[in-house]
């Protein structure tokens, strides 16, 4: 249930918007100024349409984007993300590009040159926005595109799904890294021994936060890079959140197959039946009417300007 109605606090006209809070799980509602989150979530997209068609890099729209553009020709209505995959090969020309392009209001945040950043894939974002996504994992960027590496795996499931488990744990221990808990929270991780080995990573990271940090990615680097794509029968999303479906054969992807989305086309996996049909079913029926949700969590808006974490804890009345 929203619970409480909270108004974010910014100075003289800079209000952003006045939004729902859902206390127990950190979602805002954003109902009120969805128009122009829409808008701008799809000026961000067709910018990195651009930067890819510059730079002859390959991506597909992907999870609820892709299923957006085929049932509904665009952002699903109850949806507030677009999300892309990128083969690896693209992905990692991709981060190369953006250390020496300037794309003006739009910058490209990854992990690499980020420490309070606690995610491993990247996201195209505008400059000119403020969110902070989590109040636990203080990170301000702006309104963005999620941008997920999609590697090469093993021709054997079975192994791709081990890879997977291995990829997943020191996921776990990143996040573990990343938040910022009070010291109640902390303490109480040690009344559950299955809590332990966080407890002490937490501890370790307390001291050496950004060392552990470093090693941890170069470790999920190693995962992701086992594998020569071009070589590859089976490609797999680690960073996706659709567990053991996440991995697929290759062959789906293609050339690309493209649908309108809003006022553009976007490209899909030339096999888009078979692939929503891998990770949703039948994805053409509606899901139940409650459950159509918005489920991306925000501590924080600003849609005007871009703020530091200094000012958002200056005058913000949610404390991050």
């Amino acid at each position: 249930m929203l619970k409480e109605k909270k108004t974010l606090t910014l100075p003289g006209n800079m209000r952003a918007a006045i939004v729902m809070r859902n206390e127990k799980t950190n979602i805002m509602d954003i109902k009120n100024i969805k128009q122009r989150w829409n808008a701008t979530i799809l000026d961000i997209l067709k910018a990195f349409i651009d930067i890819c068609k510059r730079h002859d890099l390959t991506f597909y729209c992907c999870a609820g984007t892709a299923i957006g553009a085929v049932r509904h020709h665009g952002i699903i209505p109850w949806d507030d993300d677009i999300d892309v995959i990128m083969p690896r090969p693209d992905y990692d020309r991709l981060l190369e590009i953006s250390k020496s392009e300037d794309w003006g209001k739009y910058e490209l945040v990854t992990p690499y040159d980020r420490d309070d950043y606690p995610l491993y894939f990247s996201k195209i974002s505008d400059r000119t926005t403020t969110l902070v996504e989590e109040r636990e994992r203080p990170c301000v960027i702006g309104l963005f595109v999620d941008i997920f590496p999609l590697d090469a795996t093993d021709d054997d499931l079975d192994e791709a799904k081990r890879l997977k488990d291995r990829y997943t744990k020191v996921i776990n221990r990143l996040n573990a890294v990343s938040t910022h808990n009070t010291f109640a929270e902390y303490i109480s991780l040690l009344a559950d021994p299955k809590e332990w080995g966080r407890f002490a990573i937490k501890t370790a990271a307390y001291f050496f936060r950004s060392p552990i940090r470093r090693r941890l990615l170069a470790q999920m680097d190693a995962i992701s890079h086992l594998y020569d794509y071009d070589k590859a029968k089976n490609v797999q999303v680690y960073t996706g959140s659709y567990g053991y479906r996440e991995t697929f054969p290759k062959a789906w992807l293609g050339r690309g197959k493209m649908f309108k989305f809003e006022d553009i086309e976007v490209p899909l996996p030339e096999e888009y039946d078979k692939y929503l049909r891998h990770f949703f079913g039948d994805y053409m029926q509606l899901p139940p009417v409650e459950q159509r949700i918005e489920k991306h969590h925000r501590a924080y808006l600003n849609m005007d300007r871009r703020e530091s974490i200094e000012e958002i804890r200056k005058h913000s009345d949610i404390k991050i």
